[in-house]
């Protein structure tokens, strides 16, 4: 693996994205549909469905994840990005092996505009002797932790089980707020092909236009959704489909929560797979900790049919998730072939 790339310019199509208010991405409270009545779960499923429908993105409160815990999350996200380039890269993904350290690079995964955005990644371990271990699959293979980086590895653990908690709430409204039973999506959700991504996206030189930098290009996620936590530097645009590009600011103790390309195919396109980018605009990193919640790698990906309006066609063919994500990933690390050749 090589040094890290230039990352482009930004381009004028950059221009400052318009603020926003709770019309365009609401904010939601979480916590009575984790533990209220039914009645209460229907409520609040009925929201997040309205916000999946119209800009496919919502911040949520009262999700019951300690601020103390986020915090440590944070820093552990810092202590690894604090390590010299060198001791980064001994964590390093490989073509063989998909998860650690990603560097910044000019073409994102799957292909789209990279930035230059810097990635930890991190996903499902596996028994050893799972059968998927033992045969070696790239996406099965074990986590790169960081035993030598004091408390790390127990942080992010202890973090990403609180994301699978979390999760496994947002997608029961999800199929609470389309009509479906509650547990309807939970079968695809046995081994999943999660990924907990640490994110750090260096500081810019200046607020000037020219000084400013593309830190994740323009892309839809490709999974069913995502739970991100990011920090108070800002930076997160999201193509709204009323309002063109609205900044969707952090705001303290809240996640941001967008649907993916998997969960739009599955509704049908009644839930919206939204544009998106990353621009720090100011002269501090940013550092943000998404977690995209896959389906398993066997997964067939198909519209749900009683969200397929009568006398229509399902709008999407099926889809093999394993395959697909295969697929996607391989495009990500296409940049180590190229430096090799």
């Amino acid at each position: 693996m090589t040094t890290m790339e230039a990352i482009p310019d930004l381009p004028e199509t950059y221009a400052e994205a318009a603020k926003i208010d709770t019309s365009q991405i609401p904010v939601i409270d979480l916590a009575p549909f984790r533990a209220g009545s039914l009645r209460q779960r229907i409520a609040v499923a009925a929201k997040i469905a309205e916000a999946c429908r119209t800009v496919g993105f919502f911040y949520i409160t009262g999700h019951g994840i300690a601020q103390s815990l986020i915090d440590d999350a944070f820093g552990a996200n810092r202590q690894f990005f604090d390590q010299p380039y060198e001791e980064r890269m001994k964590s390093a993904a490989t073509l063989d092996h998909w998860r650690g350290y990603v560097p910044s690079k000019t073409v994102g995964e799957g292909g789209t505009v990279g930035g230059s955005i810097q990635t930890f990644r991190l996903m499902l371990d596996l028994p050893a002797d799972d059968p998927d271990v033992v045969m070696g699959k790239s996406m099965h293979l074990p986590n790169r932790w960081c035993p030598h980086l004091p408390g790390f590895d127990a942080t992010v653990q202890a973090y990403m089980a609180e994301m699978t908690v979390l999760s496994a709430h947002l997608r029961r409204a999800f199929a609470l707020g389309l009509g479906l039973p509650e547990e309807f999506f939970d079968p695809y959700y046995n081994r999943p092909l999660i990924q907990q991504s640490l994110l750090y996206y260096p500081a810019p030189p200046s607020q000037r236009p020219q000084d400013i930098k593309i830190g994740a290009g323009e892309h839809r996620d490709t999974g069913a959704f995502t739970i991100l936590m990011q920090d108070e530097t800002g930076g997160l645009e999201v193509g709204h489909l009323e309002h063109e590009w609205v900044a969707a600011p952090p705001i303290r103790g809240t996640y941001v929560i967008n649907i993916g390309d998997m969960m739009m195919r599955w509704t049908n396109g009644r839930f919206v797979s939204t544009m998106h980018r990353v621009v720090n605009r100011a002269t501090t990193a940013r550092y943000s900790m998404p977690y995209f919640a896959n389906p398993d790698y066997d997964s067939i990906i198909a519209p749900v049919p009683a969200l397929i309006e009568p006398g229509t066609s399902a709008a999407y063919p099926p889809l093999h998730f394993g395959d697909f994500m295969d697929a996607f990933y391989k495009k990500g690390m296409a940049y180590l072939t190229e430096a090799a050749a």
